[in-house]
């Protein structure tokens, strides 16, 4: 299976699959809300613990499968997830064609079939993927999306909220066909509260883009980021990343801190961030920029900057700048930070 430039620049969001309703819109009342909910919950450095309701945890079946997804490590993905897939296990069945629609004319319709057996198999995610407002529905599969997948997704996420889990209850409650303002940002609050907080992120996203947004509004959505950045969750880690970067502030101290952070803690943009500075940075020897470059290679498959570094000509010393790089790589911590709504494909 090779997967093409087009899969890679693919972003799955609920909010985009079944676009920006009324009840989804940012309000200047959202202020205080937001702002309460801060102050019962101050946080004002880096958790010293890793708290994020992570989907998969060391040891269980597609843990290294989605881990290697997340890393943009496609082949060995791949490698762990088709035996899943072939016994029929509707959540390998589903991150499988998470990185294969898109990517050939063979390997795209056999995705569909893929997804519409996770979907019937009870994986929400892929029952959501065939909304008719799907924009990645409409590209590949027109002829699939309907809302009777919407319906189907919406019961799914009921009954796998009746277990606890928090992304079932947030999805289960926001695609509620009556959903008011007042219960999406609750849902989102609730979310925050159990330690998952690609909602909270996605939300201070949209306030601080929206030309709608006032100062004020755009100031809270940053302290909402800092707070799920606190709390090391990668996305918020990587908008205000990207914050710093719109104004030029990639060399100052908090966008250091910012990818240091990220780099810990497997965020791509981090890393792209860390190999960039570094074969820019005129104090470091070319060993190290080789090894800065090594890593990043390492870790996700970034080749870019091995081609502007001069390895160790010398044998022993390119093995040790290589041991080097990998134990940089074997310091990330392996956490999973995406999901069946967010898988990681834009860095």
């Amino acid at each position: 299976m090779k997967v093409n430039i087009t899969t890679l620049l693919l972003v799955f969001s609920f909010l985009v699959l079944n676009g920006c309703s009324k009840a989804t819109e940012p309000q200047q009342a959202d202020i205080a809300v937001f702002e309460q909910f801060l102050s019962e919950n101050p946080i004002s450095s880096i958790n010293p613990s890793i708290d994020i309701a992570s989907i998969y945890q060391p040891g269980d079946p597609l843990f290294e499968g989605v881990l290697n997804i997340q890393r943009k490590l496609w082949g060995k993905a791949e490698k762990t997830l088709q035996p899943l897939a072939d016994k029929k296990n509707p959540e390998a069945m589903y991150w499988l064609a998470t990185i294969t629609y898109g990517s050939s004319i063979y390997d795209t319709p056999k995705a569909g079939k893929m997804l519409i057996e996770a979907a019937e198999l009870g994986n929400p995610y892929a029952a959501l993927f065939f909304s008719p407002d799907s924009r990645y529905c409409n590209m590949y599969f027109k002829n699939q999306c309907n809302e009777k997948w919407v319906e189907k997704a919406q019961k799914l996420f009921v009954e796998k909220a009746k277990t606890g889990d928090v992304r079932a209850v947030y999805y289960s409650t926001i695609l509620k066909p009556d959903l008011t303002h007042e219960q999406y940002i609750n849902a989102i609050i609730n979310a925050a509260d159990n330690h998952y907080y690609y909602p909270l992120v996605e939300y201070s996203n949209i306030l601080r883009k929206s030309e709608s947004s006032n100062h004020e509004m755009k100031e809270i959505a940053i302290e909402l980021l800092n707070y799920a950045r606190f709390y090391n969750f990668v996305p918020a880690i990587e908008s205000l990343m990207k914050i710093e970067g719109k104004h030029k502030r990639m060399n100052g101290s908090i966008y250091k801190e910012l990818m240091t952070q990220g780099i810990s803690l497997g965020s791509n943009y981090a890393w792209r961030g860390y190999r960039i500075l570094s074969i820019e940075d005129d104090s470091l020897s070319e060993k190290d920029k080789y090894i800065a470059a090594k890593a990043t290679e390492l870790f996700n498959g970034d080749d870019f900057a091995i081609s502007f570094t001069h390895p160790p000509k010398e044998k022993e010393a390119l093995i040790a700048a290589n041991k080097k790089a990998q134990e940089k790589v074997d310091s990330v911590k392996k956490i999973i930070f995406i999901d069946g709504a967010h898988y990681q494909v834009l860095y």
